[in-house]
């Protein structure tokens, strides 16, 4: 399930480019407001498949209208009001993040620098649910997908885009190993797909910077519209979970295009 939160705020506020680290940890510390034990295990394991682990939730932009784009600062709301959309794969998890919001409406966003920005939840409308299907269907990746293998040689993982050749493989393979992740979790087997994917250009990559043990961590991702053809469970599973890595850092959300 989707949700759009509507917040409050002071008029004005600035909030940096890399925000969605700040998004990230409200989500657990509201978690955590419910279900203690839950937001730990979301936080430190998350569900596992074959030794790859998955959070199984997403988040959208953090939206805000009219707004300022500031140059090597970030955002500028001239609102007082904005919005987060979040999904939860898991209705679980749904739940507890919904308790865990009404328990505790006023949370500040921290932020690099020491910046602390004060937020009150004023609102949860819960988003129709488009129509999954088996066969073919188009998205639109709003924030870039993030898609990295281990190399022989390199410290570091080697991000793959579009252009590579087994980009497709390796997309449909994570997508996969999330569902499966959510399969067992549930107690329910699991089994082979048939999944077949194209992507449109244009192709834009997208940077995002997240802070871990006191450094800075930039992870590149791809936008661009694509369609999966897989069965309809698949559909859902990219739909709420997200598409590639990170998506519990508000990377990989995408939007179903034919509804």
């Amino acid at each position: 399930m989707r949700l759009r939160i509507l917040m409050e705020h002071r008029a004005g506020i600035i909030i940096p480019w890399d925000y969605q680290y700040a998004i990230q940890q409200w989500i657990y510390h509201t978690l955590s407001n419910s279900d203690e034990a839950m937001a730990t295990m979301l936080h430190d394991h998350g569900y596992t498949y074959e030794g790859r682990s998955f959070k199984l939730f997403s988040f959208g932009p953090w939206s805000s209208y009219p707004y300022d784009k500031i140059k090597d600062v970030g955002l500028r709301f001239r609102s007082s009001t904005s919005s987060i959309d979040v999904s939860f794969l898991l209705p679980e998890v749904l739940t507890a993040f919904v308790s865990g919001l009404f328990q505790d409406q006023t949370h500040n966003f921290y932020f690099k620098g020491g910046i602390s920005v004060p937020i009150t939840t004023r609102n949860i409308e819960i988003l129709p649910e488009p129509t999954f299907y088996d066969g073919a269907s188009t998205y639109k990746i709003v924030t870039g997908a993030r898609i990295s293998v281990g190399e022989e040689g390199q410290d570091h993982p080697q991000y793959k885009g579009p252009e590579h050749e087994d980009y497709d493989f390796l997309f449909v393979q994570n997508l996969v190993n999330k569902h499966r992740s959510s399969l067992l979790y549930k107690g329910e087997p699991t089994q082979e797909y048939v999944i077949g994917m194209q992507v449109f250009d244009p192709v834009k990559s997208q940077m995002v910077t997240v802070p871990k043990d006191n450094n800075e961590i930039k992870m590149k991702g791809y936008k661009f519209d694509f369609e999966l053809n897989a069965p309809a469970e698949i559909h859902k599973t990219l739909y709420y979970a997200g598409a590639g890595e990170e998506c519990s850092v508000g990377m990989g959300w995408v939007e179903k295009m034919d509804e």
